[in-house]
């Protein structure tokens, strides 16, 4: 369909809690509820998810044979309200919850994810930046790793005393607090940011 005669999003712009935004029958876009408000979500791009899928990969093998949590691919989050007082529900392209947090959970993830992942979209560095930053450091998401492939960067976050801390390494071998065990191999993530940013 041409998007010049395509019809908006039907939730978008919407006002509504948690609990109703979590209720909508899907319409086959993707969406987020920020501070009460259902935004436009938007889709992921090849190189967005090479990067993801690449993170994903390294995660579950390691998962498989040390099964202390679970990862997920863009599930629902509710983190609680924001800043501004109003429901929280994003849609991280992948997290990771311990296994005894997995058992006691409804059917999306209520409260902060041991692990969120984002891959900056074209357009949304500032909110993956910032505002899903803030929120996650704020609601207590043990680590945050934030990929953007416009500038080939990597960022890893790690919460202490409350606080996000940069741990960045700056070679290519990222030991994660938040997923004993695990080591993250940067080396083929960062290859693929550039590679297919052009």
């Amino acid at each position: 369909m041409d998007t010049a005669t395509r019809p908006a999003p039907g939730y978008a712009g919407l006002r509504m809690t948690a609990d109703e935004y979590l209720a909508l029958p899907p319409d086959g876009e993707r969406y987020e509820l920020v501070e009460g408000v259902v935004v436009m979500s938007p889709s992921p791009v090849l190189r967005h998810q090479a990067v993801s899928g690449e993170v994903f990969f390294q995660l579950q093998a390691y998962l498989r044979s040390n099964p202390i949590g679970f990862a997920f691919f863009e599930v629902d989050v509710r983190l609680g309200r924001g800043v501004g007082g109003r429901d929280l529900v994003f849609r991280p392209d992948l997290i990771y919850v311990r296994r005894e947090r997995f058992a006691v959970l409804p059917a999306y993830v209520t409260g902060a994810p041991d692990v969120a992942c984002e891959v900056v979209s074209p357009g949304y560095r500032r909110y993956d930046r910032e505002t899903k930053r803030t929120e996650y450091e704020r609601h207590g998401v043990l680590e945050y790793w934030l990929f953007d492939p416009e500038d080939a960067t990597t960022q890893l976050w790690r919460l202490e005393d409350g606080r996000y801390i940069d741990v960045t390494p700056p070679g290519d071998a990222y030991p994660s607090a938040a997923v004993p065990g695990f080591v993250l191999d940067l080396a083929p993530v960062r290859a693929l940011l550039p590679e297919l940013s052009v």
